[in-house]
């Protein structure tokens, strides 16, 4: 079931031991990731780069998903992310919603609504933010 794969998604990025590719196994090859922060990622190979990129903005966090809902083969995934940035950053309790479709078991589309603000320390220029309407 979906559900199993979301919740190994969120199991291997709270654990500190798993790898990037412990968490880039779980999506299709073709597998699109659209981030606020860091823009929209195609194919398995930019979806390593954004979790490559990831660990050198988060040195850890923990999710708490109270809730998933299931239409078809799309997940939404509700809860929050507590933990801390390489920059020192402490957070705790950001809310987020990650939306994932499914191919079979595997990821083929995760859109990650995470407050940034809540998170960083400096917001970035409006020509860092990433435009979702390509």
């Amino acid at each position: 079931m979906s559900v199993e794969t979301a919740k190994a998604y969120f199991r291997r990025s709270d654990d500190s031991d798993a790898s990037v590719a412990d968490i880039v196994a779980l999506f299709t090859e073709d597998a699109v990731l659209k981030s606020p922060r860091e823009g929209i990622f195609r194919g398995r190979d930019e979806v390593r780069e954004f979790y490559e990129r990831n660990a050198e903005f988060f040195a850890e966090g923990v999710h708490d998903i109270d809730s998933y809902y299931v239409d078809g083969s799309t997940v939404v995934c509700e809860g929050t992310i507590s933990g801390r940035t390489t920059a020192g950053r402490s957070y705790e309790g950001v809310g987020l919603v990650d939306v994932m479709d499914f191919d079979r078991q595997e990821i083929s589309e995760l859109r990650v609504y995470l407050d940034y603000s809540a998170i960083r320390t400096e917001l970035p220029d409006d020509e860092e933010v990433p435009d979702f309407r390509q």
